[in-house]
């Protein structure tokens, strides 16, 4: 038997999941919210597919206009990149900004894409100036 994922989940649309909003802090999070909020994800009858795994899923996205940021888990198949949630069609007022989902307990808690963006925006820079070191 597989160990069984853990993920978040909350929502700031709600009235007391303000706690969920980025940055996430676990360590903030009452006893009473992480026994509510901090749960197990299993396999579920009527999941689409054999293929289907459940993973954290973090999703951002804009409302008529306001930022809303909910985790959970979700069911997706074993094929699935790991950004896929990010084309699904949505209502148009809502606007996906940010959607991945991951396999790790508590993954879906991690505060967004900032840092590995920042790191391929820096990336031609560090290579130009190793590449200047390297010439000298």
């Amino acid at each position: 038997a597989s160990a069984v994922l853990r993920c978040w989940r909350c929502s700031t649309d709600v009235s007391n999941g303000e706690f969920c909003n980025d940055p996430f802090l676990p360590d903030t999070i009452s006893e009473q919210q992480r026994y509510w909020s901090y749960v197990n994800c299993t396999y579920s009858v009527g999941v689409k597919s054999v293929n289907a795994r459940p993973v954290c899923k973090k999703l951002v996205q804009e409302v008529y206009g306001k930022r809303v940021i909910s985790r959970s888990c979700f069911y997706e198949d074993m094929d699935d990149p790991a950004d896929k949630c990010s084309m699904d069609q949505t209502s148009s007022y809502i606007k996906t900004v940010y959607c991945r989902t991951c396999t790790t307990d508590g993954c879906n808690g991690a505060t967004g894409s900032s840092v590995p963006w920042v790191g391929l925006l820096l990336l031609p820079l560090l290579l130009a100036s190793f590449r200047q070191l390297l010439c000298k």
